[in-house]
């Protein structure tokens, strides 16, 4: 049931920081109410049915950096201003960005960046930020299609600038009843969504986003109409096999996979350089930016290709790749194995003769404490390697699929028995190359269970390999090293195997750590700190840390007493 309606006069005119990431966070719970349904809408360009699902988790991902940002600007006694979590919504959602509509999603919390004054949102700000983000999503998609996620936001902006009203919340209303207009026409505009008889589902999903400004500000949503798929088996089967548009084969129906991935160290022109490059490969082509500047920038790539290899290999001499991300859209959860993948039991991956769909566990060696809590509130399940025994715990989980994260607990040699005994027993396995824990956890933040096993140990083998990392360790006695002298109880900053610094004080040594590895660049940096660490040194580590290098993400956690004192990451 809607909530009663905001009188007039208590009408907010204008959004702040405060409201903004008010209406954020209810987006993703209104995204995720209707996740179901968007998915069930998506016929266009292919029907994968992930629409919803790529949406909602674009939208959290924006969340999760404004709520970060917030909570740093906090931290340092300050007052976050609209404008600051407008840009890292826009920022959050462009490196989080998940399929087309996703990063379509991502242009239009960008405009709001962009457009946003310091202190607050309003109705000129509101008109600004949609009509900004028309002009970056056209510019930013291969070739823009009617009766789509793009109609819906060009005719919304047309809407809010349409309207004379000074307030934000009828401002807001005209947009969204705007955008409620072309989504009912979309249905007649694609052929695919005619014949399946329903309206776009990325139209739909924006729509979500539009509505959920008008109850924030006015206290009631607007009233829709209900979107589904009509029961008619044939309607549906015939809207899912051929995929055309216009009478036409759609091309996106003829390529099988969906390719995306980060770019940085890159620009603007470079961009568009790869975005002509793409265009030769495939379809569905988007490129796009979050606003930043020099190394810090970012852009989402995303395009429908048969050529998986040249898509991410055009890319490699225009700026740095990382977060590469495949799916097979013809099954994207039952897909063939690539060539080299072993399945222990000799047979292809997917569902089993019973059409059951493998259940899949991720395994993480770590010990038990404030580490192992971590990973198991992620989703993983653990295994204390001081415990012994590594190899039969880890065959003793229940589970069709396994990828296992060593994290560097694990010596050569126990990896090579660990193997041997998994090619031994049913099922398919992957022994991921996690050098540490925080390889671990930057590999289990992108764990996709909806895809491959294949793909999905692909995608996470790529987040730790663009995951550098160091440790701390106390001397157990005087020695020379790569780096001086050491002497028994000083701290060993080391990076690989090496010693990097010698240094006496915790607090100095984790930032000097840090520094380090920022020096080639990042922005995440991922403290996991031992029981030397009390609060009031964590907080001066995080406190240096952030001072130090504003424009990188820091977070910090208790990592439990044990011979490494700390561990650094840095994506």
């Amino acid at each position: 049931m809607a909530q009663e309606s905001t009188s007039v006069e208590e009408r907010p005119s204008s959004l702040d920081a405060h409201g903004l990431l008010g209406w954020a966070r209810r987006c993703v719970e209104h995204l995720a109410t209707h996740r179901e349904e968007i998915n069930a809408l998506n016929v266009f360009p292919v029907p994968d049915s992930d629409t919803g699902t790529n949406l909602l988790y674009t939208m959290r991902a924006a969340v999760d950096r404004a709520e970060g940002e917030e909570a740093w600007i906090s931290e340092g006694g300050g007052s976050a201003g609209a404008r600051e979590i407008a840009v890292a919504l826009g920022h959050g959602a462009v490196h989080g960005a998940r399929g087309n509509s996703g990063v379509i999603l991502s242009q239009v919390l960008r405009a709001v960046g962009e457009a946003a004054t310091f202190t607050v949102v309003d109705a000129s700000t509101y008109r600004r930020a949609l009509r900004t983000a028309v002009t970056l999503v056209d510019h930013a998609l291969s070739d823009p299609v009617e009766g789509t996620i793009v109609t819906v936001l060009r005719e919304a902006a047309g809407g809010a600038g349409r309207s004379s009203a000074t307030s934000l919340v009828e401002v807001a209303r005209a947009a969204a009843d705007a955008g409620a207009e072309a989504l009912d026409r979309t249905t007649s505009q694609l052929p695919a969504l005619a014949r399946a008889g329903v309206v776009d589902a990325g139209g739909r999903g924006l729509l979500v986003l539009l509505d959920t400004m008008v109850e924030v500000l006015g206290g009631q949503a607007p009233e829709r109409p209900d979107y589904f798929i009509p029961e008619d088996p044939f309607t549906e089967q015939s809207a899912q096999c051929d995929g055309t548009d216009g009478g036409a084969p759609d091309s996106s129906a003829d390529t099988r996979y969906e390719v995306m991935y980060s770019l940085t160290h890159s620009d603007d022109a470079r961009a568009d350089e790869l975005r002509s490059a793409l265009r030769t490969l495939g379809d569905s082509v988007v490129v796009v930016g979050d606003g930043g500047t020099g190394d810090n920038a970012r852009w989402a790539v995303h395009v429908h290709t048969d050529d998986i290899g040249t898509a991410v290999e055009v890319a490699l001499s225009l700026g740095r790749v990382t977060e590469i991300r495949v799916t097979d859209m013809l099954d994207p959860v039952g897909a063939s194995p690539p060539s080299g993948h072993r399945r222990r039991d000799g047979s292809g991956e997917g569902a089993d003769r019973t059409g059951r769909e493998p259940e899949r566990t991720v395994v993480a060696i770590v010990p038990d404490g404030p580490l192992a809590e971590l990973f198991s509130g992620a989703g993983a399940r653990t295994v204390d390697p001081d415990e012994g025994g590594v190899i039969d715990a880890v065959l003793a989980l229940s589970s069709d699929e396994l990828l296992v994260l060593p994290n560097g607990e694990l010596s050569r040699a126990q990896i090579g028995a660990l193997d041997a005994a998994l090619r031994d027993v049913d099922g398919n396995a992957l022994i991921l190359p996690t050098g540490s824990v925080v390889q671990g956890l930057a590999a289990l933040a992108v764990h996709d269970p909806s895809t491959t096993l294949s793909l999905d140990g692909f995608g996470m083998a790529d987040a730790a390999a663009a995951t550098r990392h160091a440790h701390l360790v106390r001397a157990e006695h005087d020695a020379l090293t790569l780096v001086g002298r050491c002497a028994a109880g000083d701290l060993l900053g080391m990076v690989g195997h090496d010693v990097a610094l010698i240094e006496t004080d915790p607090v100095d040594a984790v930032c000097a750590l840090a520094d380090r590895l920022l020096s080639s660049g990042g922005e995440l940096v991922t403290l996991l700190l031992g029981a030397d660490y009390d609060d009031a040194a964590t907080q001066e580590a995080l406190t240096r840390i952030r001072n130090g290098h504003p424009d990188v993400e820091v977070a910090g956690y208790a990592a439990g007493p044990g011979r490494v004192l700390a561990h650094v990451g840095v994506e």
